[in-house]
């Protein structure tokens, strides 16, 4: 995925935080304001950005005795700059950044390597420890897995609008404090709510994610992958979601050493945030037990050929996810459509 795709998301995730709000605008702006957050030295900010004559002095690297400057401070402080510069020599990066706002001198002052890297050469690998430094997430873990291995994988995963009904979802379940215990997501694509969900401070047992595309499954369990490890509290299957029996479900899931091993379970929660994609939704809604927390998303996306069960209004996706108890309901305005959600018990 191409750096300002990146960091764009990165921001989605990360709302309260400015410092990826500054890697961004640095990045895809060469902002230069944004690049000086990435300093303490305030003198330094203000001597490029303000051109506050008092600031430069401090920041002057020179060697004259400590009068012998003080003295030049007092005799140009309402001279123009380009005097000032030409009166110190041998400070020629602060010359370049205050006068010409230029990008490799302000780099050097920063001297923040990675930052430059990212900025002026698209160098991933200094953008991956950037975000690592701030961001807990396992989802900067996941992307250098797959540039490392060169994997591809559908950038839609991590599109805006999936993001942002994926948090808004985390959200809204927090509010309604329950335990998820067992979870079958299913239509789960790349399992990255799954990420979201174990990232979050939700009670859950285990994920298992089923989808009937069978190039899935891996990236899944990539995005996932400390909790994989994690006495398999993630595994994803290839299944067709139709094919679910939600009592006793019986299912086979991959192992490292290329074998499968079957498994069995009863979920107490279904999640599907791809209803729209569902053929023949209304008999695999049946088919979930009664008394099962189900968490639905559909939108109004109408545009996409694969979209076979689309709806105008959060009613009209009422009437077909029926709750016995209803805990949240409402409507998500994303650019180009709206996400519907119901949760609750069936």
């Amino acid at each position: 995925m191409e750096i300002y795709k990146l960091l764009d998301r990165f921001e989605i995730l990360n709302p309260q935080d400015e410092y990826f709000e500054n890697l961004r605008r640095a990045y895809i702006d060469n902002d230069v304001n944004a690049i000086l957050d990435f300093t303490p030295d305030e003198d330094l900010r203000s001597a490029i950005l303000t051109k506050n004559i008092h600031s430069i002095f401090r920041c002057i690297d020179n060697k004259r005795m400590i009068g012998e400057v003080e003295d030049l401070r007092k005799a140009v402080l309402e001279q123009n700059l380009h005097s000032l510069f030409r009166l110190l020599p041998g400070n020629e990066d602060l010359r370049k950044a205050v006068l010409e706002d230029n990008m490799h001198s302000i780099f050097r002052l920063v001297g923040n390597e990675d930052l430059k890297k990212a900025v002026m050469d698209d160098n991933i690998w200094s953008l991956f420890r950037l975000l690592k430094y701030k961001s807990s997430t396992y989802f900067v873990d996941a992307f250098k897995n797959f540039e490392t291995n060169d994997i591809q994988i559908d950038e839609d995963c991590f599109s805006r609008g999936q993001l942002r009904s994926k948090l808004w979802l985390v959200d809204e379940l927090k509010k309604c404090n329950v335990k998820l215990g067992k979870v079958f997501l299913c239509a789960g694509w790349y399992a990255t709510l799954a990420t979201m969900l174990f990232e979050s401070d939700i009670k859950i047992d285990f994920i298992r994610s089923f989808d009937v595309d069978p190039d899935v499954w891996k990236i899944a369990e990539v995005f996932n992958k400390p909790w994989v490890a994690d006495n398999w509290k993630f595994k994803a299957s290839t299944e067709d979601i139709h094919e679910i029996r939600f009592v006793e479900h019986i299912y086979d899931v991959n192992k490292t050493d290329g074998t499968t091993q079957r498994l069995w379970t009863t979920p107490d929660t279904v999640i599907n945030t791809s209803c729209e994609h569902i053929n023949n939704f209304d008999s695999w809604y049946d088919s979930i037990a009664y008394g099962s927390l189900v968490i639905m998303q559909s939108n109004n996306y109408f545009e996409i050929n694969e979209h076979v069960n689309c709806h105008e209004t959060l009613e009209s996706f009422a009437k077909q996810v029926p709750l016995g108890e209803e805990l949240y309901s409402g409507e998500l305005e994303l650019e180009k459509y709206k996400r519907f959600m119901r949760i609750g018990y069936k």
